[in-house]
């Protein structure tokens, strides 16, 4: 068996925080920091032509970085 190249350590890395933010997990990495979701509800907005519009509700992915 190889060693696993740095890319492919990445897209491993990759998929399980994203599966587990979906999820609805944090995902604390020691030495390095912590992805979360917040979720953002729908909010009215106004657009640059003056019309007012429904923001959709969203899930952001926030990172902290350890300090």
């Amino acid at each position: 068996m190889s060693t696993p190249s740095a890319e492919d350590v990445i897209k491993s890395f990759s998929r399980v925080v994203r599966k587990k933010l979906e999820e609805g997990e944090t995902v604390d990495v020691p030495g390095f920091g912590t992805f979360s979701v917040e979720h953002h509800p729908s909010e009215q907005k106004q657009g640059p032509d003056g019309e007012t519009y429904m923001e959709p509700p969203r899930d952001v992915v926030t990172f902290e970085p350890e300090q």
